[in-house]
């Protein structure tokens, strides 16, 4: 159904755009563009002897997805599908049991129109909005801005997700650019009980293939809110957003797993911050900000604790045929006297850092070289230990060829090392894994 759902989205994209060229004459094939992105690790090996193929490689959650646009003066549409990592596994039947129907899943669809000229823009549908929030990551594999989370089970970190980071995602978003300042607010629609249990079902039947009856108990919601003004010398943006989530669902999909269970019948995550992009130095670029994350639950006895999360971004690119790219995070939290509303007790502290570095040398027009190198460590203090140790490491260098001016391909060798003791530690082999990959990415766009 999902996939019948896009394909009619598709046709009636074409369609408004048939309708455009009947009334003006002119052709929108120029208006219409396509994107076909794939990226992954078509043949890795770890220290363990395990060969694996079509996963992802590096820090990152790479996708490969497929997309289809139409940009006009006044209103444009998108829709896209990708393939997770997960579901390039999928393709190679290592994980089937836990995937049904198509590794093709929805990545964006949405619409937009500006009735009122340039001063007014609304979207709608799927999508992720980062406004303000310079990228400066040509170079890397990077994680996005936000706040580092302390992990779960084996996993002692996660990056930042859609509570954590300075992104709007998916609703009704209305912007009003009036000068130098432009403010935007996102809208999500309200999930009843109802609904709650039906998504909470779908989690469960994607995941583990269980079904679970849920009862939410509430209503749950989404807003957003964002400022972003020109200086001159580059731009500034403010953002506040808030994503409440009922428990009961959490709880459901952590027992399907062996996770632990939260307290309280709801927790809502509120995020904010504030970045400034430089731009006024010729050949570089410069984005520093602050994203802070308070999950509030509605239990007693559980500490709301402040999670926050300071990135610096920057490029360079003062030599003709270079450029340089890095990313710096250091995300931490402690707590007090009341256990946290995760697995971390009291007086705990949580502590990541995470680094990375990357360059481009064009070598012909049609050839050029990337290497890039990037780490993380991290630190859990439940108040006896707290040693800041080793989590993650990773170097890679690819060969990237232009074949033309709408197709770029390109081939590398990729080594990663993980951290994998359960206590956090890192002593010796038998707590660590190597990884050495083949990546392989392939862009093509009309």
């Amino acid at each position: 159904m999902k996939n019948k759902c896009i394909l009619l989205y598709l046709t009636a994209m074409v369609l408004a755009g048939a309708h455009l060229f009947a009334q003006t004459g002119e052709s929108p094939a120029d208006k219409v563009s396509f994107a076909l992105e794939f990226d992954a690790s078509i043949l890795s090996v770890d220290s363990e002897g395990v060969v694996d193929s079509m996963t992802d490689s590096g820090f990152n959650e790479d996708e490969t997805k497929i997309g289809l646009a139409y940009e006009d003066e006044l209103w444009g549409a998108s829709a896209s599908l990708k393939f997770a990592n997960e579901n390039l596994r999928f393709l190679n039947g290592e994980i089937a049991e836990l995937f049904a129907g198509s590794p093709l899943a929805l990545d964006e669809l949405y619409g937009w129109v500006k009735p009122f000229g340039e001063h007014f823009k609304f979207t709608g549908g799927i999508f992720e909005n980062t406004d303000g929030v310079a990228d400066y990551t040509d170079d890397i594999d990077d994680f996005g801005m936000g706040v580092f989370f302390p992990g779960e089970g084996d996993e002692r970190f996660t990056e930042p997700e859609e509570t954590s980071s300075p992104t709007l995602v998916n609703g009704f978003l209305s912007e009003a650019a009036f000068g130098p300042v432009t403010l935007q607010f996102l809208l999500s629609p309200n999930y009843s009980k109802e609904s709650a249990s039906i998504l909470a079902s779908y989690l469960l039947s994607q995941m583990s293939g269980q079904l679970v009856e849920i009862e939410a108990g509430k209503r749950f919601f989404r807003y957003s809110g964002r400022v972003i003004a020109d200086l001159g010398v580059g731009t500034v943006s403010a953002l506040y957003k808030v994503f409440q989530w009922p428990m009961s669902i959490t709880n459901a999909v952590n027992a399907a797993y062996g996770g632990p269970a939260y307290l309280g019948s709801s927790l809502t995550f509120n995020t904010f911050g504030a970045y400034f992009d430089l731009t006024a130095v010729e050949n570089l670029g410069v984005s520093l900000g602050y994203t802070g994350v308070l999950p509030v639950s509605d239990a007693s006895d559980v500490e709301n604790v402040l999670y926050s999360g300071i990135d610096l971004r920057a490029t360079w690119t003062g030599i003709e045929g270079l450029s340089l790219s890095t990313h710096n995070n250091i995300s931490f939290a402690r707590g007090a006297e009341k256990d946290w509303s995760g697995e971390l007790g009291k007086d705990a502290s949580f502590l990541t850092f995470y680094n990375a570095i990357g360059a481009t040398k064009e070598l012909t027009e049609k050839f050029s070289v990337n290497a890039e190198i990037a780490n993380v460590f991290s630190t859990t203090d439940d108040g006896n230990s707290g040693e800041l140790k080793f989590e993650s490491f990773v170097v890679g260098a690819k060969l990237i060829t232009k074949v033309t001016e709408h197709a770029e391909f390109n081939v590398g060798l990729e080594v990663g090392f993980e951290n994998t003791a359960s206590s956090g530690g890192f002593g010796d082999a038998d707590d660590s894994l190597t990884v050495f990959s083949i990546p392989v990415g392939i862009v093509l766009s009309f």
